[in-house]
């Protein structure tokens, strides 16, 4: 099954990077400056600064939830959801009151909702361009109807010029054009913050509604 094969790498890279690295930012992606700039890009998301329910899928070590609160957010729920027990023992050993779950979206409650969804540096594993796309858009099918407001995925981009052997990259255009079709027509995207990267940001509704 394409999904597995996507799992099975991503938890044997990362493990990879953790026997490299230990428990910090390289064993996920990068540095821990890269790593910020992301999140950066990430607060355009978020309405407010209060008062909102997030979920961080692939959450690694819930670097996310720290970064909120150092940038000035509070009063929020937050909830990571990861596959490596790796990641997910380090981060209950650490940090207890951080809720994060062990698994994938489809083992979430399927009554559960979020305000906004992020997922970093996942989708960019796979056997294809084409699977690991797919398996994008699958995945956020099953989550969208529980997503309140919007959600922000990056993912690395064919234009980058620094490619390994490794990695999936995507075309932008094609991201943008299957978010519109499959969950909004309020969408955007930015390639203009990393090199390498690409953020698409889709909104439920008119960002003056919300």
């Amino acid at each position: 099954m394409k999904k597995n094969i996507i799992f099975d790498k991503y938890v044997n890279v990362h493990n990879q990077m953790i026997d490299s690295h230990g428990f910090t930012e390289k064993s996920l992606w990068g540095s821990k400056a890269s790593q910020q700039i992301r999140f950066k890009k990430f607060l355009e998301l978020f309405q407010a600064k209060d008062s909102f329910s997030v979920l961080d899928i692939g959450c690694g070590l819930c670097d996310f939830h720290k970064y909120l609160l150092d940038n000035g957010f509070n009063n929020f729920k937050y909830t990571g959801l990861e596959i490596n027990p790796k990641f997910v023992k380090i981060v209950k050993e650490s940090s207890p009151e951080i809720d994060i779950i062990e698994g994938s979206i489809d083992a979430l409650n399927q009554n559960q909702e979020w305000d906004y969804v992020v997922a970093s540096g996942i989708f960019n594993l796979g056997e294809s361009v084409e699977d690991t796309t797919n398996f994008f858009i699958n995945q956020f099918k099953i989550i969208y109807p529980n997503i309140n407001k919007g959600f922000a995925v990056n993912f690395l981009s064919k234009y980058s010029e620094n490619q390994d052997n490794t990695s999936i990259y995507h075309d932008p255009i094609n991201i943008l054009q299957n978010c519109l079709v499959e969950f909004s027509k309020y969408v955007r995207l930015d390639q203009n913050y990393l090199p390498h990267d690409f953020t698409v940001f889709v909104y439920k509704y008119n960002l003056e509604m919300l």
